[in-house]
């Protein structure tokens, strides 16, 4: 699987920030120069390597606010997710998923807890309770982080593979033809409202694209410098 770059995750993230009408596809590709171009911005001419990410109106969707039920576990959230480099709204949309907030949920299959870990997988991350919302959050989270690694930083393929597994979406390169997993990634998702999971961890930091309006109106953002 090609590596994402996270210059495209910053660019998705400036897009989406952006009014409905302005959100655009996001384009990657290596120009007739040799150099690779990430933007917002259709290519004109010969380029090769060409792969385009997202897709026009995506809604600018806020995070889904905390409930009553989750502000007991936003300081749990918020210390492992600045811990593993992940946005603390996305983990509540994980949570609001999975378990409805419930430390003490247990599904059909048996995953357990608020993050709904498998007892196989709680073992492997050193959860030693499920029902504990710390153990659980911090061994969810970790869980997650990895799957995003795996997968290179892609949420959609990373969702899947919490809810379907790991090795399935790793041999397929997409998300299963599962309606429960489908369903799992459209709710999430639509909960959370970004393409970018990360957050910038302290005293990390990244180059920001480029970001202007050309003679025509139309708003670029590009990790190629504008031409004065």
């Amino acid at each position: 699987m090609k590596k994402t770059l996270s210059l495209v995750f910053a660019l998705a993230t400036l897009s989406i920030a952006q009014p409905a009408s302005l959100a655009q596809a996001l384009y990657s590709y290596v120009d007739e120069s040799g150099v690779q171009v990430f933007t917002n911005v259709p290519p004109v001419g010969r380029v090769s390597n060409l792969e385009v990410t997202g897709k026009p109106e995506v809604p600018n969707l806020p995070p889904p606010p905390p409930s009553r039920r989750s502000e007991q576990f936003d300081p749990i959230i918020e210390k492992y997710a600045a811990e593993h480099n992940l946005d603390p709204s996305l983990i509540r949309s994980i949570i609001a998923q999975e378990s409805g907030f419930n430390p003490n949920a247990v599904s059909p299959k048996g995953a357990r807890g608020l993050m709904q870990l498998m007892p196989a997988t709680a073992a492997r991350l050193g959860v030693t309770d499920s029902f504990d919302p710390e153990q659980n959050i911090r061994g969810g989270i970790r869980h997650f982080r990895r799957l995003m690694d795996n997968f290179n930083n892609n949420l959609t393929l990373s969702l899947a593979a919490y809810n379907a597994g790991e090795n399935l979406v790793q041999r397929l390169g997409r998300v299963p033809a599962i309606k429960e997993t489908r369903d799992y990634v459209k709710s999430i998702t639509e909960k959370y409202g970004k393409l970018d999971a990360n957050v910038q961890a302290a005293g990390k930091s990244y180059t920001p694209p480029y970001r202007f309006v050309d003679e025509s109106g139309t708003l670029h953002l590009t990790n190629i410098p504008p031409v004065r």
